[in-house]
């Protein structure tokens, strides 16, 4: 039986490839925190993908306790972690304006606005002009900057230590006090991204081998100048493309009033994290987490093996389709201390002394789990070729 990826897995699974970080399918910042909202993702945010393809904030480590940021409350254990201001690099422009991201295989030829043809470029669209992308394939992705993108930059290592030791603490928040359900492996902390004033996000996909796509961007020209953006897909396979941003209501000069005084304060700790009001994150970037899911260790109490491997470097080849399933064990208690003991490798082992009875639910139809290259890799590595049969496993995207 042929198993249909959602829009935002198949986006995500052909521009991972270009080692951006991860893609996301929704940029805009997500929910309804106002001061959240005005600059969306940051350095410091744990949280996870959601299956729409957003990303969802549950607290963040930069941010104080009582901080509009982490009104939802924190994990057990939680210190504020601030990062020295030189440590947050903005590289402006790193994805020039009307620039686009395609996956493998995608063909294109520039148009200009008075319908010319100069022929196939593998440079950026031209000012004035348009462009028609074609791919052979029988899944694509596209993302088109109108105004580029910025990239920031924090050294990850920053945040390797607190990962360590604080992981199971934040899947307990996340799924025991806040009820989110994050499968095990799909918690992220953020150390880096691009963001975007504006944006295209498109993706197609066919079960069949000999299906052929085209997406044609149009430029509205007015004396040269360039007015606005239109998209276009001709294909047989189902295809769709998103574009923003699109103003929420929380987003409003009336509802942004009442919150100035915290909007302030957040610029005074996160003023690094959109620059020049670049709120729209295309891509991610830092670690996501794993824990070992066997029960029976569980039950012994058996002494906890981090792994650590970079998505950055993954080669292509090493990509693997997640798993169908990917319940999440939510154990009756959680060890309230650990212990620590370095091991070579750039692993460690956290223990866990008290043996603990665990309940697995599975909610049908089964929720489809944002895609990651690295699921099977972890859990295979978690689960069959470690001496220690209970871990974490993290790595970077």
């Amino acid at each position: 039986m042929v198993t249909c990826l959602p829009d935002s897995q198949v986006y995500a699974k052909q521009l991972l490839l270009k080692r951006h970080g991860y893609p996301l399918w929704v940029p805009e910042p997500y929910g309804n925190s106002v001061a959240y909202r005005t600059k969306g993702v940051r350095i410091g945010d744990v949280g996870y993908v959601t299956p729409d393809g957003a990303f969802e904030t549950l607290f963040n480590l930069r941010a104080a306790r009582t901080d509009p940021i982490n009104s939802r409350g924190v994990p057990e254990g939680f210190e504020q972690f601030m990062v020295p201001e030189d440590d947050i690099v903005h590289i402006p422009n790193y994805h020039q304006s009307n620039s686009s991201i395609t996956s493998a295989s995608a063909k294109k030829r520039t148009i200009s606005c008075e319908g010319t043809t100069p022929g196939i470029s593998t440079g950026g669209v031209g000012v004035g002009a348009g462009a028609q992308f074609t791919w052979d394939s029988s899944e694509g992705a596209i993302l088109h900057l109108p105004d580029g993108a910025s990239r920031i930059i924090s050294p990850a290592e920053l945040f390797r230590d607190t990962a360590l030791h604080s992981a199971k603490n934040w899947y307990k928040f996340a799924n025991v006090t806040l009820r989110r359900g994050v499968h095990n492996g799909a918690l992220y902390l953020v150390t880096g991204f691009d963001k975007s004033r504006s944006w295209m996000v498109g993706s197609f996909s066919d079960a069949s081998s000999d299906s052929r796509a085209s997406l044609t961007l149009d430029v509205a020209c007015f004396g040269g100048a360039r007015v606005s953006y239109s998209y276009a897909w001709e294909t047989s396979s189902p295809a769709v493309f998103r574009t923003g941003p699109t103003q929420s209501v929380v987003d409003s000069c009336d509802a942004l009033s009442p919150h100035r005084t915290a909007i302030l304060r957040d610029d005074e700790i996160f003023h690094a994290d959109a620059p020049g009001g670049q709120n729209q994150c295309v891509f991610l970037r830092g670690y996501r987490i794993m824990l070992r899911t066997n029960p029976v260790s569980s039950m012994l109490g058996i002494s906890t093996k981090v792994s650590v491997d970079s998505i950055l470097n993954t080669s292509p080849k090493n990509i693997f389709q997640p798993t169908a399933k990917s319940p999440f064990t939510l154990s009756g208690s959680m060890p309230s201390a650990y212990n620590d003991n370095v091991s070579s490798g750039g692993s460690k082992t956290i223990d866990s002394p008290e043996p603990r009875d665990e309940v697995i639910l599975e909610q049908y139809p089964d929720i489809s789990v944002p895609y990651h290259p690295s699921n099977a890799i972890n859990a295979y590595l978690l689960n069959t070729v470690s001496d220690k049969p209970e871990g974490i496993s993290w790595s970077m995207y």
